[in-house]
């Protein structure tokens, strides 16, 4: 218990260091407009968000939910080694080890989907061992309860369910499959997530149109790293290593003894193992990002914490060598995956790492933090080519944004420059439409789809350029355009600025 209040309080530190995730502001904008469902992701995301807005959309009320969901998993994690047979040093190491795994570090300090995955997925296995132990219908009410809660936070527990249930039919165990309560697990199931799916279909099924999308944008960093491959076999070579980055190097050394632990120390639980690598088959065959299985991880970090356990037995000193490398290693690496440092400190940190240049030529590297600045620099400059229109001209200019990033960031900033809801053509954006707006004059955000407003608008000028250093990583300048005499009304060229994807 004192260690999973322990992570509450190290994410919360971490939580308000920057600013806001480009991801958060576009949950901020889908709170305002609560749904069952949205283009890219599900309710809960938004729901998690609107509990934020009585404290204004502070970061850290909408943060505060995905560290709760941090210190609940390293508590899980702890409760699981337990039951597995570990005592007090096993437990501990299980869950220091989750507490600094490099993922759960990142996710627990930012709202994302993904967020919420490393607590449900292990809840959801947690909950199939209990079947297997003959848990009865309790265990598998748990499971319908967990998947769904799961699914309306991020959809890839699907892919979880059918790995579990993958890996319990090719092992011994399959015996518990004969029950109806299978059956009846599922079809409470797919009730439970029947008004999310009922939005998917009657809007077309755009999420299908989102990884789509994601398929064919696989484009690299603005310093030229890319960790994304539209090849197979070089996607295939990222996807493994980031599961070590994600991991860390020492707890990685944990879940792969982990594997071995469950499928050796105790055959009645090796449908994880086979779970496990169904779920590394599927993402290397579908292009999967890294942190898609990333929830897998907990349970088996849990097996290896068990495992050593055993081996170490009575062994003090190396117990004590083993827990203070995993804390020692975890701690120094903390600021590469949360912001535990003020942005100058953190640019020197990775200077002594050498990940970064030095002088002139240093900047921030890592990517999730750089994303989280220039946001409020973007709507100042976008107040500023507003309020210079005449007056007239002004009550009529829409406001345009080429990414939900930008709407999100000039829909939450924008009101306190007096700028107007900002309308965007990707995702939900999109589907929230012209707000009323002819075309005859708007502000354009971004230059990602420049070749559309030179063919929609006769005139087209940049009027102005926002540039944070900080941003290095991802972006160059922000251009923006003041596009006029358009082609045809603005609810018509609509269709043409729709963009389902990341």
């Amino acid at each position: 218990m004192w260690l999973a209040l322990g992570t509450f309080a190290l994410h919360l530190f971490g939580a308000a260091r920057f600013g806001f995730f480009r991801d958060e502001l576009y949950f901020i904008a889908c709170s305002q407009h609560l749904a069952w469902g949205y283009v890219d992701q599900p309710p809960f995301v938004a729901l998690v968000s609107a509990l934020a807005a009585p404290f204004h959309y502070s970061l850290l009320a909408v943060r505060l939910t995905p560290s709760i969901a941090a210190a609940l998993t390293v508590y899980a994690v702890c409760f699981l080694a337990r039951d597995l047979g570990a005592g007090r040093f096993g437990q501990l190491l299980a869950g220091v080890a989750v507490l600094f795994m490099p993922a759960n570090l990142a996710l627990g300090s930012m709202l994302a989907t993904t967020s919420f995955e490393p607590l449900t997925w292990t809840c959801t296995i947690l909950a199939a061992m209990r079947i297997l132990s003959g848990g009865g219908a309790r265990a598998w009410s748990m499971v319908a309860l967990i998947v769904a809660a799961g699914f309306y936070a991020k959809y890839t527990i699907v892919l979880l369910a059918v790995a579990l249930l993958i890996g319990i039919l090719f092992t011994r165990e399959r015996r518990v499959l004969r029950t109806p309560w299978l059956g009846l697990t599922s079809l409470f199931c797919l009730i439970l997530v029947a008004p999310n799916l009922f939005w998917q279909v009657s809007h077309h099924l755009p999420f299908l149109d989102v990884i789509h999308g994601d398929a064919v944008k696989r484009h690299a960093l603005q310093n030229g790293l890319q960790t994304e491959f539209r090849s197979t076999w070089h996607n295939a070579v990222a996807f493994f290593t980031e599961q070590v980055l994600y991991t860390g190097p020492l707890t990685t050394a944990m879940w792969l003894l982990g594997v071995w632990y469950f499928w050796q120390r105790r055959p009645e639980y090796r449908f994880i193992v086979v779970a496990y690598v169904f779920l590394l088959g599927v993402c290397v065959a579908l292009g999967a990002k890294g942190y898609y299985i990333i929830g897998v991880y907990p349970v088996l970090v849990s097996g290896g914490a068990v495992l050593l356990d055993e081996l170490l037995g009575r062994k003090a000193i190396a117990r004590t060598l083993v827990f203070a490398s995993v804390l020692v290693l975890g701690a120094f690496l903390t600021p590469l995956s949360m912001a535990v440092l003020p942005v100058q400190r953190f640019v020197q940190y990775s200077q002594m790492l050498h990940l970064t240049g030095y002088g002139k030529n240093a900047h921030l590297i890592q990517p999730l933090y750089a994303d989280e600045f220039g946001w409020r620099g973007t709507a100042e400059h976008v107040a500023r080519v507003y309020d210079a229109l005449p007056a007239a001209q002004r009550a009529k200019t829409a406001i345009y944004a080429d990414t939900y990033g930008y709407a999100g960031a000039l829909n939450l900033y924008g009101p306190r420059y007096g700028l107007p809801t900002p309308l965007g053509g990707q995702n939900t954006f999109w589907l929230w439409g012209t707000h009323g707006y002819d075309g005859s004059s708007v502000i354009a955000v971004g230059a990602t789809q420049y070749h559309l407003f030179v063919q929609l608008f006769k005139s087209v000028k940049q009027v102005d350029v926002y540039t944070n250093p900080n941003r290095w990583v991802l972006e160059g300048p922000l251009p923006i355009y003041l596009c006029t005499e358009p082609i045809a009304p603005l609810a018509i060229m609509w269709p043409r600025f729709r963009y389902y994807g990341p």
